[in-house]
């Protein structure tokens, strides 16, 4: 129900009318919109992105945000104005690495072929990252481990300094994988 204060559309409103208008306050301003019934389509395309966003932002999510991972982010001045390194990152993989089923497809699968796999899914496991699925998406589960290969992978693209990021990937091991999550948490 629509809360109106003074004549209509003179003064303030906020609420709905009917389902056919939405008055509410935005940056100062008392504005009006259509009323929207917002869409939830599970399809087999929005599944699978869903997919990719989750599995990422929860391995993303383990990097602090005062940690000496994320600090490599501030010293290499990657994040624009007004995001989030966390968020920067989510993008950065999205963008870089699993921008369709193809891709995805392919980084599973370095993911799962590399050698410290098991390592990658140890460390997951300790940080209570688990598998991430949605019944209407058609793409494989996202795998715990693939999001830490992914934060793997980007470091060393960004340009990340030291042991273990100067190293290419497919040399790591699992002294590589432990110094990496250690550094989601390290305070600098």
């Amino acid at each position: 129900m629509a809360k109106v204060t003074g004549p209509l559309m003179s003064m303030s409103a906020a609420g709905a009318l009917g389902k056919a208008l939405v008055f509410f306050p935005w940056k100062g301003l008392a504005v009006v919109r259509e009323w929207l019934k917002p869409a939830n389509p599970q399809s087999t395309g929005q599944g699978n992105q869903r997919i990719y966003i989750g599995g990422t932002g929860r391995a993303v999510g383990k990097v602090q945000p005062n940690s000496s991972f994320a600090q490599q982010l501030i010293d290499l001045e990657l994040i624009p104005s007004g995001q989030t390194k966390q968020s920067y990152l989510v993008k950065y993989i999205l963008t870089n690495y699993l921008t369709n089923t193809t891709t995805y497809a392919a980084q599973l699968a370095s993911c799962t072929g590399h050698t410290a796999y098991t390592s990658f899914g140890t460390q997951a496991t300790n940080l209570n990252i688990v598998e991430f699925d949605l019944d209407y998406a058609t793409d494989a589960p996202y795998d715990k481990a693939l999001g830490l290969y992914l934060l793997a992978k980007a470091s060393i693209a960004l340009g990340f300094v030291g042991a273990p990021y100067t190293d290419a990937l497919t040399d790591w091991t699992t002294t590589d994988v432990v110094a990496m999550v250690a550094d989601f948490t390290d305070t600098v």
